[in-house]
């Protein structure tokens, strides 16, 4: 059985379904619902880490904290190069990765 965004099935519907027509109709569901999501970056990877370490009562070990930021990056790099996917789709040049004229002094912020 295959997932229509159109036109869903009732929990009725669902609760007729056999096993496996059940089980292949929230894998169909599951495949189109992926087109939609994009990966978490570094913040917010850490931000969940930290949120589900608290609501066990535990704290946040630094190796978790690693691992958390590991997943975030690759997340962050994801999202990087569909930007810059998109920009070239739309005949957009690349941006630069190296950013100069960085303003570090506070006295540069106002010119």
């Amino acid at each position: 059985m295959i997932y229509d965004p159109n036109n869903e099935l009732t929990d009725e519907q669902m609760e007729n379904l056999s096993e496996d027509k059940f089980f292949e109709y929230l894998d169909s569901k599951a495949e189109y619902l992926k087109g939609f999501t994009k990966p978490l970056g570094q913040y917010h990877t850490k931000r969940y880490a930290a949120a589900s370490a608290a609501a066990q009562g535990k704290q946040l070990t630094t190796e978790e904290l690693k691992v958390a930021k590991e997943i975030g990056k690759e997340g962050d790099e994801i999202n990087k190069q569909r930007i810059i996917d998109k920009m070239n789709e739309k005949g957009l040049e690349e941006p630069s990765k190296h950013v100069k004229n960085v303003k570090t002094n506070r006295s540069q912020w106002f010119e």
